[in-house]
């Protein structure tokens, strides 16, 4: 199987490099060949469905996108990028928790001092930093299209800013790299309850 992220990025490179790219891109495009050379890593974004048309977008939303998902095979803390990790802990807690993610959640992930409503309080990861509000729209834009690149979460369209969180192969790999838990948490009900407390008598 031709590993068509590669070969996308390739053809990016040498294109770049007959326009005399900057030797700084053409270095972060030689990298980013050398990460979705990865054949684990584009077995999982093949499984995710993970559009390699995408990766003919501007240098820093790929390398947004590359590096985050090559943490899921190479645990690498020079690459991964803080606000991208911060949201995609808030997404896995909403996806155990069986919240819907929202936009809201998404910028408080980022920047400790916004606030959500208390329902989903729980869910959500933030960095332990203020950022401005320049940042916070900035940073949680390209984030987020990180992870609607990769699937990992998709866009509702029966709700205004909100998403849905997909436990795809490469979000497990990711949070296994990131030792985070993925399991559903049971939410006891009266039923569950009570027979707890029958088995238990």
């Amino acid at each position: 199987m031709s590993n068509v992220y590669a070969i996308n990025m390739s053809a990016r490179l040498a294109t770049a490099i007959e326009n005399d790219c900057s030797a700084s891109n053409e270095k972060k495009m030689k990298k980013l060949v050398q990460m979705l050379s990865n054949e684990r890593l584009a077995e999982m974004l093949t499984s995710a469905n993970v559009d390699a048309e995408r990766f003919t977008r501007a240098i820093y939303a790929c390398e947004k996108v590359v590096k985050f998902a090559s943490q899921a095979v190479a645990l690498n803390a020079k690459d991964l990028n803080e606000n991208t990790y911060a949201i995609f802990r808030t997404a896995i807690n909403a996806y155990r928790h069986d919240v819907v993610l929202t936009q809201a959640m998404i910028e408080a992930s980022i920047s400790r001092d916004l606030t959500v409503d208390d329902s989903v309080k729980h869910c959500v990861y933030a960095r332990n930093l203020i950022q401005t509000t320049e940042t916070i729209a900035a940073q949680s834009q390209t984030s987020r299209d990180a992870l609607l690149t990769l699937n990992i979460i998709k866009q509702r369209h029966d709700l205004k800013n909100a998403y849905t969180v997909e436990l795809t192969e490469l979000a497990i790999a990711l949070c296994d790299a990131f030792k985070l838990d993925y399991a559903k948490v049971e939410i006891e009900t009266e039923e569950t309850e009570e027979k707890s407390v029958e088995e238990n008598a």
